[in-house]
């Protein structure tokens, strides 16, 4: 369908615009005097010192399908949600799936018949009826329509959780993938040296290396011990 109606994202607030709090707080953790050397949280998120990454967030605002909203909500955890739901909110449209543009018309006329009972119309005569709560008119709504609602990460969870399961891993559901990159768009939209630095920390190549380390250690053990030997070796920050 060539107008579907696509899903939104809008941040309402991205906490550290120009990385001088995360630049402040890497100072205080490592005990340093220069508190606005912005580039010193980039040095520890590649040693793994993550937690002043905790301390920062991003306020999303939705517009996207339920599917989209419970694949958000399920597996990640989120600060702050704010969300009427189907509950609190009559539902206006249907976002049919990206794969699957043909769903269009029944979701819509499921929404039509969902509509009509809460607006007090009988589905099958069109004649005037009592007016069903949003409560129980929702039973009938399909599960694509918009909802909209507000949802808070920390960098820390968008680094290693939202990102990596819904645009990293392969493996998302379209319509999943097709917000969570909306929303790792405008992240990077505001400090592109730091979102770039974390997709290579927790991304794609990130991910496939940890596959690649498992099958190599049970496939070729005598490879895996001379890359360890060569490559891997530990050492401590005190040494």
């Amino acid at each position: 369908m060539e107008n579907r109606i696509k899903p939104r994202v809008k941040i309402l607030r991205y906490s550290d615009p120009d990385r001088l709090s995360l630049a402040k707080n890497a100072a205080i953790f490592l005990g340093k005097m220069d508190e606005e050397n912005t580039k010193r949280p980039l040095n520890m998120l590649k040693m793994g010192h993550t937690s002043v990454f905790r301390g920062e967030h991003v306020k999303f605002e939705f517009w996207t399908t339920k599917v989209v909203y419970d694949h958000l909500v399920t597996y990640t955890t989120a600060q702050m949600r704010a969300c009427g739901g189907l509950r609190a909110n009559e539902a206006h449209h249907f976002i049919p799936p990206v794969d699957a543009p043909e769903l269009y018309e029944i979701g819509q006329k499921h929404l039509e018949t969902y509509k009509m009972l809460v607006h007090g119309i009988d589905p099958e005569t069109n004649d005037p009826t009592e007016r069903m709560r949003l409560q129980t008119a929702r039973s009938v709504a399909p599960i694509s329509v918009e909802l909209h609602y507000i949802l808070q990460f920390n960098f820390l969870t968008l680094m290693e959780a939202v990102f990596p399961q819904r645009i990293w891993e392969p493996g998302a559901q379209p319509d999943t993938f097709e917000v969570v990159n909306m929303m790792w768009e405008q992240v990077r939209e505001h400090d592109s040296e730091l979102w770039d630095l974390a997709k290579d920390i927790y991304g794609p190549e990130a991910i496939a290396w940890k596959k690649a380390r498992n099958r190599l250690k049970k496939e070729n053990p005598e490879l895996f011990a001379e890359i360890m030997e060569k490559y891997g070796q530990l050492k401590s920050m005190w040494s």
